[in-house]
């Protein structure tokens, strides 16, 4: 072939119409190679098919023209092409270049971040290839939906495609169709961490695509091979082959691939410890992920700039890096939630594609035989997409789809919905392990399809919750009576794992068109009634009634309680301990309200909390704690020296008479105020620093020491770190889980954090430590002192004063 930089050779041609056919032939293969060369060829060819009035000749040049714009990352004008090419394609009756302008406009709605509607793209494009016949597109489109579910996270799912797809370009002959899969399978392999089996069909692969000079191929690959090197261990290996394809990827242009390459690069001199030159390669990367709107890119690159910055010890740039990096990973998995439910949504509809391929396909043996394959592909993505995976059930998609299909179609027949939660559930799997956990809800899955009749539908949609549409209903008694019949089917003993185990629900009934006519209103009221049986005991049917309302009824009986729960005496303290971190030596408590209630029993700082911070109830019931935890401190007569820690909400420290009752609260228990500790949030400060800094120096004064709590999770800048006057910083519990659980993500937080708090002179505190290895690391971070369930749960006052003497 030859060189990309060159001219292409064409054949002189006999006629218009021969010379149209070599420029198109010519310029598809250089799409991949070199796509500028690609656009000279066709910027020759469109004009001319369109001058001989060639529409077919128009819609590829036009499908040509707009692949090599988005290889260029040129999004806006690629998808103005496309449709160009389609509305050309249907002029000319040609339904294969229609498919592949379909395909096109998905793969631009997908770099987009638009997996939703790149979903519906690929199924039109695959039913229109199906209508005429068209393999190579069905192989196309095939592989690019491997790429959406790749990019969601689903890579075993995408590997099984991506293999489909290569067999399909295999027995076609197509070259480019083939070099694509291979490309892909790589990469998935690289997510998978199969790093080995993709360096190996990376390496089979590349001469083949250098041989073709498909260029644009050349560099996604190569980016594959230096990101898989970097991540086992071979950074040598990795910088070498960064800086053989960079050259190449700059001469492409693929931006995504570039800032691909970039990162990988980067990320291998980071560790061989040449930290210059890999902050100027993750530098340009980062440009290159923000320009080009690359956010899942841009967050790798933030996560390795800020271990660079920590390396250095230049802890300030490292935490601002690291928490753009914890932003935009919240950020990014939220987003990928949403677009996992419409990729789902769009799926649904490949098996109708598959009915539809069933009549239109059978032409000769051949095309049976590839039409099985591809059915079978297709069903198993429908299939996996409809499906819980763990049960069997129709998931929350495909519950959402039906739900809309039976109101859509009912008329005036009522349509039952039920809302179903296990009681208790969590103890299962707390006591007896996942394993019997998951094979209890196979079971219970079981058992809800024997009670509901064939036209209905069970589905489970997370966790042990489950829902069920009722179709055909005559009243509202019906639904109620077959609630009733899951309860009967369910308190019947269950048998797992030589276990015996009792179970019960509580079920909520909603029913159109009385209690809602669309699904977000219907779910949410039978969801309300669900939590109407629970509060009410467990174990129950409750039927929407528009006197529940929403959570606000909850709420108003919340907040009432609450008022006389002040009063009655219900409210009660347990004590965390803190410990010395490196010698175990106990340092105090940290007092934490509960409430026993007289209905349902004992409720956490969770359930009520945010009640009493909405109705204001949070000053009272915080001046009762504050008063209370003085008064305990003090009766404990230890010859061990410790501190009583006190949480002060927002509202409650902006009170004008807030010293005022810290200081009666110190005067009436007599407790020295040296010993006391008040924990603020850094929203009780950000809303006005100068008043929050006169109030927490006046605290000081009275020789009460103050610490911030939950570092890291709010709006604290660390300019207000050094204006204010703290003497205590506490780590939230999040960064000490290291966010997805790491080891290293934890030590690059807090050791950012231990440094910035020890340079302005605090002491420091590490929240929700529950594991060995986590308080080993905390340990050698440098952190003061530490809390959490592996030192100590949260007790009543005599435990805590049981300890307390056991460490004298």
């Amino acid at each position: 072939m030859p060189h990309p930089t060159s001219p292409v050779p064409l054949p002189l041609p006999e006629t218009e119409h021969d010379r149209l056919q070599a420029l198109l032939g010519a310029a598809e293969p250089l799409v991949v190679a070199d796509a500028e060369q690609a656009r000279a060829l066709l910027s020759e060819a469109l004009p001319l098919a369109r001058t001989l009035g060639d529409g077919r000749g128009v819609a590829r040049a036009l499908n040509l023209l707009a692949g090599s714009l988005v290889i260029r990352s040129q999004y806006d004008e690629a998808a103005q092409t496309f449709a160009q090419a389609r509305e050309a394609a249907v002029n000319a009756g040609d339904a294969a270049s229609e498919a592949r302008a379909i395909n096109g406009l998905g793969l631009v709605a997908r770099a987009r971040g638009r997996y939703g509607e790149a979903m519906e793209h690929y199924l039109e494009s695959l039913r229109v290839a199906q209508s005429c016949g068209d393999d190579i597109g069905h192989a196309r489109t095939l592989g690019n939906v491997g790429i959406v579910h790749s990019e969601l996270g689903d890579h075993e799912l995408a590997l099984q495609t991506f293999e489909t797809m290569r067999q399909l370009g295999e027995r076609a002959g197509h070259a480019i169709t083939q070099s694509n899969a291979i490309i892909n399978m790589a990469y998935a392999h690289h997510e998978l961490g199969h790093f080995d089996e993709a360096l190996d069909a990376a390496r089979k692969h590349l001469p083949v695509i250098r041989e073709r000079g498909m260029r644009q191929h050349e560099v996604i690959l190569q980016a594959t091979v230096v990101s898989c090197l970097a991540a086992r261990g071979d950074a040598a290996e990795a910088v070498s082959a960064a800086e053989e394809v960079l050259p190449l990827a700059e001469a492409v242009g693929d931006r995504e691939q570039l800032a691909y390459v970039r990162l990988a690069y980067g990320q291998a001199l980071l560790a061989l410890h040449q930290l210059d030159a890999a902050e100027v390669q993750l530098d340009a990367a980062l440009a290159e992920t923000r320009q080009h709107s690359l956010k899942p890119q841009e967050c790798q690159v933030l996560h390795h700039l800020s271990e660079l910055h920590a390396r250095r010890g230049a802890w300030e740039q490292a935490y601002r890096h690291s928490q753009a990096h914890h932003t935009l990973d919240r950020t990014l998995h939220a987003q990928d939630l949403d677009r996992k439910t419409k990729v789902v949504g769009a799926q649904l509809q490949v098996e109708m594609l598959k009915r539809e391929a069933d009549a239109e396909r059978i032409r000769s043996a051949q095309l049976a035989q590839m039409n099985t394959e591809l059915s079978e592909a297709q069903r198993h993505l429908s299939h996996r997409a409809a499906h819980d995976p763990l049960t069997g059930l129709a998931n929350r998609s495909q519950f959402h789809a039906e739900l809309e299909r039976a109101l859509t179609t009912a008329g005036t027949d009522p349509v039952g919905v039920l809302f179903i939660d296990l009681d208790r559930f969590k103890q299962v799997n707390d006591t007896l392990g996942h394993d019997v956990g998951d094979e209890l809800l196979k079971e219970v899955s079981v058992r809800l399809r024997q009670v509901v009749r064939g036209g209905d539908l069970v589905a489970r949609m997370g966790g042990d919750e489950f829902t069920v549409i009722l179709r055909h209903l005559r009243t509202v008694k019906d639904a109620e009576r077959v609630a009733q019949k899951i309860l009967n089917v369910l308190a019947q003993i269950f048998t797992v794992h030589g276990h015996t185990l009792h179970v019960t629900a509580s079920i909520g009934v909603a029913v159109a068109p009385q209690d809602g006519q669309d699904i977000t209103t219907l779910q949410r009221h039978a969801d309300i009634a669900m939590y109407r049986a629970k509060h009410e005991g467990k174990n129950a049917v409750r039927t929407f009634q528009p006197t529940m309302g929403s959570e606000t009824a909850e709420r108003v009986d919340l907040e009432r309680d609450l008022r006389e729960a002040l009063t009655r005496g219900e409210l009660t303290l347990h004590y965390q301990p803190q410990f010395n971190g490196p010698s175990g030596q106990l340092l105090g408590f940290e007092a934490l309200v509960r409430w026993n209630h007289p209905t349902q029993g004992v409720l956490p700082p969770g359930r009520f909390i945010g009640v009493a911070e909405d109705s204001g109830l949070i000053v009272p019931l915080g001046a009762w704690v504050l008063e209370e935890a003085c008064r305990q401190a003090a009766a404990w007569r230890s010859e061990v020296p410790f501190t009583i820690s006190v949480n002060v909400s927002p509202l409650q420290f902006g009170q004008p008479d807030f010293i005022d009752t810290v200081q009666r609260a110190l005067i009436t228990s007599g407790l020295d105020p040296q010993r006391l500790i008040l924990e603020l949030t850094e929203t009780a400060v950000v809303r006005s620093p100068d008043v929050a800094v006169k109030q927490m120096t006046h605290l000081r004064l009275l020789g009460i020491k103050v610490a911030l709590d939950d570092f890291g999770t709010g709006q604290s800048s660390l300019s207000l770190l050094h204006t204010l006057p703290i003497d205590i910083l506490k780590i939230d519990r999040s960064f000490v889980h290291g966010g997805a659980g790491s080891l290293e993500s934890t030590q690059v937080m807090v050791g950012v954090m231990v440094s910035l708090a020890h340079r302005f002179r605090m002491h420091v505190v590490a929240e929700g430590v529950e594991t060995r290895e986590q308080l080993e690391l905390l340990n050698t971070l440098g952190c003061d002192s530490v809390q959490g369930y592996l030192l100590g749960r949260p007790v009543p006052a005599a435990q805590a004063a049981a300890f307390l003497s056991s460490q004298s």
